[in-house]
């Protein structure tokens, strides 16, 4: 097992241990540092307790071995923020239930709440009680959660 599935098993498993799933992965130099920035993730919302744990438990697992990330490095945890666009199918089934603003190719942005994730389309309940509306997912130019106060 090379270095990558290493730290890919050990984020994995840090992750599993706390009840997050990863959401993104980011992992670049700055300066002499490595960063190793991680965003999580749950249905119910991530805290910080969540990211707490997840950070503690990674790090002591690194720390086990040395040459998993070579030197110096910087470890971040933090949950996707709201404003974060929707990309993947997990992005979008966390989301169900939720008001999203999806802008499309042909340029009308929509909002309404995500009622169904399939590979294809997302189904969205319009506002103002317009009915149902499939959204093709070859269309979306990008997607976030609408948030409603």
């Amino acid at each position: 097992m090379d270095n990558r599935e290493k730290l890919d098993s050990l984020i994995a498993e840090a992750c599993r241990s706390v009840g997050v799933e990863l959401v993104e992965l980011d992992q670049f130099q700055a300066g002499k540092r490595k960063v190793l920035r991680l965003y999580v993730d749950k249905p119910e919302g991530v805290t910080i307790g969540d990211c707490t744990e997840v950070s503690r438990n990674l790090s002591a697992a690194l720390d086990l071995d040395e040459e998993i990330i070579a030197g110096a490095y910087t470890l971040e945890v933090s949950s996707p923020g709201l404003d974060r666009p929707l990309k993947s199918t997990a992005d979008f089934q966390r989301n169900i239930g939720r008001f999203l603003r999806i802008t499309r190719s042909t340029g009308k942005p929509v909002t309404g709440i995500l009622v169904s994730v399939e590979e294809q389309n997302l189904t969205l309940d319009l506002k103002g009680h317009a009915g149902q509306f499939q959204v093709p997912r070859s269309e979306i130019l990008s997607a976030k959660v609408d948030i409603q106060f």
